[in-house]
This record gives structure tokens, C-alpha cells and sequence, in this order.
């Protein structure tokens, strides 16, 4: 699907409408003929196709009327001649369909369409398709051959018979067999870039390649179709389409890859059923050791109640110790400000035991003794920075430096 997008749009792109240009490529040329005293004439060596042939051409039409002649073969009388309006499909100069196929030539003017004819001496049939359609058919006489020796003209039906086409032509080719229906159909859906006439080239027997390089008479003009732009775009395409297929190998490759892993993980599922099995027996056996480890852990929690109060008894004591050793530390503070007997009851809060402390019941009672003991010496006291830092430091041995408050 995205290959026949692309070369829809490729198509669209390459061949739009062309414009004037010399192209390097002759294949690629079309030409472009005045409206009148026009053409390229020549004599081709018609042998090869006396009993058979194919001619098929693009034909982009620039002027109305029903005689405008894209090209004809002539010796004596026409023995191949068309027009772009349908009017004339002749061919061994039986005229029994003009005026017949008009119906089926319905492209406007400006607008190329795929013109293809083909007969063989077996099967008697002249066929004439349209853009891939067969448009219509004629019986030839038994026996009857294409002649040779006759003048092939484009731009005009021959030679100044005032057929003149005024119209563009491009890939006119004559192939040595007569194609199928299908093989036609093929060659027109190919659009007017088709490399389909390179593939048959056993049987091309006249080729546009070499109409382009032929001498001209009247004003016949190269164009460039841009078809060589679109054979590029059509190789990188291939070459994309290419680079796809590949891709997708290494896909297929991965997906082996990915049953073989899923093998291995369903393999590994079975061995976890049977580790899981095994698991079970040891979680019997887990549970009868969880079932011991219960029985010491509620011994080790009746030897933790009495751990815990021993723990308690601890603590109070500590607590005990804490409370003498503040008292201590305070009464010793207070022994050494009273040797000085310079501080104001007030200034013994600064000490440790009462400074930076939340005021409780406990540090008020301690306090009150401590003032019940000393308050008679305060009195007369001056307290310094020096005193307030060397009671903060105040341990029990230090009593005996009271005298370096001075």
C-alpha cells in the first residue's frame, strides 16, 4: 500500500505538465509539434513486423478537430493511420472504423492518454486501446501482411497530407508481437514514465530513442518529461523497498530467536514448579523451628520483665544520685560564695543547678534549703562575671580555690 502511495505521488511530482527543455537523456524527450508543416519523416525497416506488431505512444492533444494526425505509415495508400480525436483508426487502408471510436478518445485537450494498437497475421484482429482500454476492433482480410517500404511520419498522417497534429508525442515504440490485453494494460497503468518498452527490448523494433535524433522539417520542439528525475526517484524507492525486505528478514530472525527464549522460559517455569515443591517441604520444617524459636522468645520475655525491673530500680536510683549530687554541687557553690560573704541571695540562680533549668516544686524546695543554710553570709557580697564562670565550673574537688574569687 505505502509503495503504491508513493509512486501515485511520484508520478504526480515528476510528470505534472512539462515545460521547454533539452533533456541529455533521449529517452526521456518528448516533442512537441507546430500546428502545421511539422513532422519527422522517415523510412524505417518495417520486416520484422509484417506478421505482427504492437504500437503504443503517448499522445497529449493541444488542438481540437477530428483529422489532427500523431503519426502514419503510408506506401501507396495509409497502411496505419490515427488521430488524437478517434476519428481515424485505420488499418492495410480499410476505413470501415472512422468516425466509430470517437467516443472512446474523451481526454480534453492538454491531457496526455496512452494510445496502443495491435494486429498478427494469426489472429486477424486490429485492436485499438485507450489508456489501457480496448476501444474498439477490427477483422482483417486473411492472408493480408503489413507492407514494407513505406514512409513513417510524425506531426502529419504523411508527407504535406495536412494532417498536421500541433500536438506532443512521446515513447512511440514498435514492438514485433502482438501484446495481450493485459501487457497493454500494464504498459499504460506504468504511466508515461513506464520503463516497461526497456524490458521488452528483444522485441522494440523501432524506438523512440532513435525517432528523437532524426531530422525535422517545420518547427518540432524537444521536451523534457522529467521521467529521468522519476527513474531515480523509482531506484531509490526500490532501493528503500529493498532495505524493508531485509528489515522484515531480521524481524523473522528475531521472532526465531524469541520462540527459542520463550522455549527456554517455559522449560525454566517447570524447574521453578519443582524448586517450589521443594520449598514446601522446607517450609514445613521452618515452621516447626518457628514454633522453638516461639517458646524462647516468651522465656526471653519473662527474663525481660525482670530485666525491666531491675532496669527501674536503676533508674530511680540514678535519679536518687542525681538529686544528692546537685545538692552537693549547690551547697558546695554556696560555701564558696559565703567565704567571700560579698553575694546577694539572688546571685546564687546563676550557679549550675539553677541557671538555664525550668523553676519545678523540686529545684524551689532544694533552693529554699539551700537559702535556709546560707542566707546569714550573702549579705555584703559582690558578684562578678569571674564568680558567676568559676561557680559554673565548680566541681566538688575544686572548693579549696574560693579564694581566686577575689
Amino acid at each position: 500500500m505505502l509503495r503504491v502511495i508513493l509512486s501515485v505521488l511520484l508520478v504526480f511530482v515528476a510528470c505534472p505538465g512539462f515545460t521547454t527543455a533539452a533533456s541529455d537523456s533521449k529517452s526521456y524527450t518528448a516533442l512537441k509539434f507546430a500546428e502545421s508543416s511539422s513532422y519527422v519523416s522517415y523510412n524505417p525497416d518495417m520486416a520484422r513486423l509484417t506478421d505482427k506488431f504492437t504500437i503504443c505512444a503517448w499522445v497529449r492533444k493541444l488542438q481540437s478537430g477530428s483529422g489532427r494526425c500523431p503519426f502514419g505509415y503510408f506506401i501507396s495508400g495509409y497502411e496505419i493511420f490515427m488521430s488524437d480525436s478517434g476519428y481515424y483508426n485505420r488499418l492495410f487502408t480499410s476505413s470501415s472504423l472512422d468516425n466509430a471510436l470517437t467516443s472512446k478518445f474523451t481526454s480534453p485537450v492538454g491531457t496526455w492518454f496512452m494510445y496502443c494498437s495491435t494486429w498478427s497475421l494469426a489472429s486477424r484482429t486490429f485492436r485499438i486501446y485507450v489508456n489501457g482500454q480496448l476501444a474498439g476492433t477490427e477483422t482483417t482480410t486473411s492472408g493480408r501482411k503489413l507492407q514494407t517500404g513505406g514512409t513513417l511520419t510524425f506531426g502529419d498522417s504523411n508527407t504535406g497530407h495536412g494532417h498536421y497534429f500541433g500536438g506532443e508525442l512521446y515513447n512511440f515504440n514498435v514492438y514485433s508481437k502482438e501484446m495481450t490485453v493485459t501487457e497493454v494494460a500494464a504498459m499504460s497503468s506504468g504511466g508515461l514514465c513506464t520503463e516497461i518498452p526497456e524490458q521488452l527490448e528483444e522485441y522494440r523494433v523501432i524506438k523512440w530513442e532513435d525517432i528523437v535524433k532524426l531530422s525535422r522539417s517545420g518547427t518540432v520542439q524537444d521536451l523534457d518529461t522529467r521521467c529521468l528525475v522519476f527513474t531515480e526517484l523509482q531506484t531509490r524507492l526500490k532501493e528503500a523497498e529493498n532495505g524493508a525486505i531485509a528489515t522484515q528478514r531480521k524481524l523473522n530472525r528475531t521472532q526465531t530467536e524469541l520462540l527459542e527464549v520463550q522455549g527456554l522460559f517455559n522449560s525454566t517455569q517447570e524447574a521453578l514448579v519443582g524448586v517450589k515443591s521443594n520449598l514446601g517441604v522446607i517450609g514445613g520444617e521452618l515452621n516447626e523451628t518457628r514454633s522453638e524459636l516461639s517458646g524462647a522468645r516468651r522465656e526471653l520475655g519473662a527474663m525481660g520483665g525482670e530485666l525491666n525491673e531491675t532496669k527501674r530500680l536503676l533508674e530511680d536510683t540514678k535519679l536518687e544520685l542525681e538529686d544528692t549530687k546537685f545538692e552537693l554541687k549547690n551547697v558546695t557553690e554556696s560555701k564558696c560564695a559565703l567565704q567571700k560573704g560579698n553575694l546577694t541571695k539572688w546571685d546564687i540562680l546563676y550557679s549550675p543547678a539553677y541557671y538555664n533549668k525550668t523553676f519545678t516544686h523540686r529545684l524551689y524546695q532544694q533552693l529554699t534549703t539551700t537559702w535556709d543554710s546560707i542566707s546569714n553570709k550573702l549579705f555584703g557580697m559582690t558578684i562578678t562575671d569571674k564568680v558567676i564562670e568559676l561557680i559554673k565550673d565548680l566541681e566538688d574537688g575544686q572548693i579549696d580555690r574560693c579564694g581566686d574569687l577575689s
